[in-house]
């Protein structure tokens, strides 16, 4: 890890985001900022996949950074309503958007090959608050937010996921908005936790009888990536296989060396016994 990168685990948690403010990270092996929310390829607009147009931008579904993050077995974060500038944007959303972003990101790992099990990713809704505001409007709007959330129960039809149309919940946020009602602003951080091979709950994804290595997963197009820095690469099956090689030798040796402690300690241990 260089001196720019800083792991998940010593991530800041945060309780709020400030509007116009930038992040305390740069974009590196562990962080991905994404300014909109297109889970999974198919979420993306067509006019967004036009390569050859220098008119509009291109746009990267959220899946391929998560797929890359899981390969790598280290995890990190996508942070979406943050552009790639590191300046906070938010993304305005009601709770039934919400609910759509979480039912489309649970569809999206249950589409990845092999699936990823849920509690191998989570999801926060951050809100963002406006620049000057001041400490007791933050903690008033904070709690007023983490507050609302049975909402989400009275959902009463699925999500139109899959599909870069606009779903029910977005024409009824246009709606709301419509009625002089604001939707809050939201940082959505999906965060992919490091590969841990003493969880229970990962023994039959990845651990053999000798060694316990993360498994790889193909995205919902069938390609597997992986986080080198801030970017992303794109593997073959040839070098999936040598990679996989090279990890289960260096297990099998650090195994190896700790056994071989172990023998020798136990020997130690034995022959002072005898000479007693």
């Amino acid at each position: 890890m260089t001196d720019t990168e800083i792991s998940p685990s010593k991530s800041k948690v945060h309780l709020y985001y400030k509007n116009g403010s930038l992040m305390p990270f740069e974009e590196d092996a562990y962080h991905e900022f994404k300014g909109h929310r297109d889970i999974s390829k198919e979420d993306c607009p067509p006019w967004t996949q036009d390569r050859r147009s220098c008119d509009r931008p291109s746009r990267r579904a959220v899946s391929r950074a998560l797929n890359a993050f899981l390969n790598t077995g280290r995890g990190g974060t996508c942070y979406l309503g943050v552009v790639d500038s590191g300046e906070v944007k938010g993304l305005k959303l009601t709770e039934y958007q919400k609910d759509h972003v979480v039912s489309s990101l649970d569809d999206l790992m249950s589409r990845y090959t092999p699936p990823v099990k849920q509690h191998r990713y989570k999801i926060r809704f951050v809100p963002v608050v406006d620049q000057d505001a001041t400490e007791e409007e933050i903690i008033q709007h904070c709690s007023q937010v983490n507050s609302d959330l049975s909402v989400i129960e009275e959902r009463q039809r699925p999500h139109q996921l899959r599909s870069h149309t606009y779903c029910w919940c977005d024409r009824d946020s246009v709606a709301q908005f419509n009625c002089g009602v604001l939707p809050t602003d939201y940082v959505i951080e999906i965060t992919i936790k490091p590969w841990d091979g003493s969880d229970p709950r990962n023994h039959d994804d990845g651990c053999g009888s000798f060694v316990c290595l993360h498994p790889y997963h193909e995205d919902e197009e069938g390609c597997v990536y992986f986080r080198r820095q801030a970017s992303l690469v794109k593997y073959t099956m040839t070098e999936i296989a040598m990679l996989t090689k090279q990890e289960a030798r260096e297990n099998c040796e650090a195994t190896i060396k700790s056994l071989r402690e172990e023998i020798s300690l136990l020997k130690v241990a034995q022959q002072k016994a005898g000479d007693g």
